[in-house]
């Protein structure tokens, strides 16, 4: 038996610029960072079996992969080319669509175990590189290249996008100190509602291609992302609030699909309870929110309880995509 766990990711700013409609024009460059809630791969042989049992939020059991219904899964057990039967598990720590990259990581996490499972060693950018063209180019989701790699890399840390989808990637320079403000101030509220990254970001792509305008709000987004990493490699983390706002109200002119009057008035209920700014993490649409809080961290906590916002608490991971157990 394989077990390999990826970890999830907090986008602080950039988040977007990845995408293949503006990176391939502008070149894109974010600041994100992996966080210790993960999606775990199980996979065991199946020697007594001659059929594939798939488990995630429905089970599977078919004959052959071409006949798996979940697409990453049947992608990349095509993709490297597996066709002796196996058992494959999935177990998440958050529920996919809430903005957190889920998708992405649930696919890391994969590819690491089954190139495991085939006897193969494979670096933490090639398993990047591996997620993001199963997904963009096999399965043409209009995603860009910063869940995976966070995914696989794990860290705080610098996504630069050239023209030609090449990444350069820099984890961040910071003290331990910047450290330990920016787990004890970044808070997270779920706001029970899941969407489709896909749909936001394809309303997002169709709004902007061809307005200047929005794609001059695309800079500022890319810029955003620049600031962020400054204050925090400068040791001024309490910026990073300052410049969510800035991040947010930028957002939200991209597609009506970005927000909506439930996480409008969340957002505010936060900036009213003690939070210096805060941002919905992801696409848009639904899923987190997420608030720097230096001051007043009961007050926001009891504010967002009260409004029916569960918190997520969270560190950051260090450590990328992991082996957590092989019994092969």
């Amino acid at each position: 038996m394989i077990v390999v766990r990826a970890p999830l990711r907090i986008s602080l700013g950039g988040g977007g610029s990845d995408l293949p409609f503006y990176s391939s024009k502008f070149g894109g460059e974010l600041t994100s960072v992996a966080i210790n809630k993960y999606n775990y791969i199980i996979i065991k042989k199946r020697d007594f079996y001659k059929d594939f049992l798939i488990r995630y939020s429905k089970t599977e059991r078919v004959n052959h992969p071409s006949e798996i219904e979940q697409p990453l899964i049947r992608e990349s057990l095509k993709f490297l080319e597996i066709n002796d039967p196996i058992e494959i598990t999935a177990i998440s720590d958050v529920p996919a669509g809430t903005g957190l990259g889920s998708s992405s990581t649930f696919l890391v996490a994969l590819l690491k175990a089954l190139h495991l499972h085939k006897r193969e060693e494979i670096s933490a950018k090639k398993l990047a590189e591996e997620a993001s063209y199963i997904e963009m180019e096999i399965l043409g989701e209009p995603i860009g290249k910063q869940d995976q790699y966070l995914a696989s890399l794990g860290g705080l840390i610098n996504l630069k996008i050239k023209k030609d989808g090449t990444v350069l990637a820099s984890p961040l320079n910071f003290s331990f100190s910047t450290r330990e403000e920016l787990e004890n101030n970044l808070l997270l509220f779920s706001t029970g509602i899941k969407r489709s990254a896909s749909e936001v970001i394809k309303d997002q792509k169709k709004n902007s291609e061809k307005d200047k305008d929005k794609m001059k709000k695309m800079n500022l987004i890319k810029e955003i992302g620049i600031e962020i990493k400054k204050s925090i490699e400068t040791g001024n983390p309490s910026q990073v609030g300052k410049w969510f706002n800035v991040h947010w109200e930028t957002k939200k002119k991209f597609s009506e699909k970005m927000s909506s009057p439930e996480i409008d008035r969340g957002y505010e209920i936060g900036l009213k309870n003690g939070a210096r700014g805060g941002k919905l993490v992801g696409a848009g649409g639904g899923g987190f929110l997420l608030f720097y809080c230096d001051e007043n961290k009961i007050k926001l906590r009891e504010a967002m309880q009260k409004e029916g916002l569960n918190e997520l608490n969270f560190k950051f991971d260090m450590d990328g995509c992991k082996v957590v157990y092989d019994g092969r």
